[in-house]
């Protein structure tokens, strides 16, 4: 497998007009929620922190999550079951 490197310019360009314009807009527009990405509550949120602070690190798997909170899983497991 080869490995690829991207340089990036240090400092970054800076923003254009029209993407200037672009985020501006966005600022205004409201966060749209759905099934697939439902808000998260203050419960998750101080869950994930606490996670992340625990396996210094910024991507949660399930593996983690199994391994801090099993009962969840084997709940799962036993309704599949039945």
């Amino acid at each position: 497998m080869a490995t690829v490197f991207y340089f990036l310019p240090d400092p970054p360009p800076p923003l254009t007009e029209e993407e200037k314009a672009e985020l501006a807009a966005l600022k205004d527009r409201p966060i749209v929620f759905d099934e697939d990405r439902p808000p998260t509550t203050d419960e998750q949120a101080d869950e994930t922190i606490y996670l992340m602070r625990k396996y210094n690190t910024r991507r949660i798997t399930k593996e983690i999550k199994m391994a801090e909170f099993p009962e969840r899983f084997q709940k799962r497991k036993s309704e599949a079951v039945g």
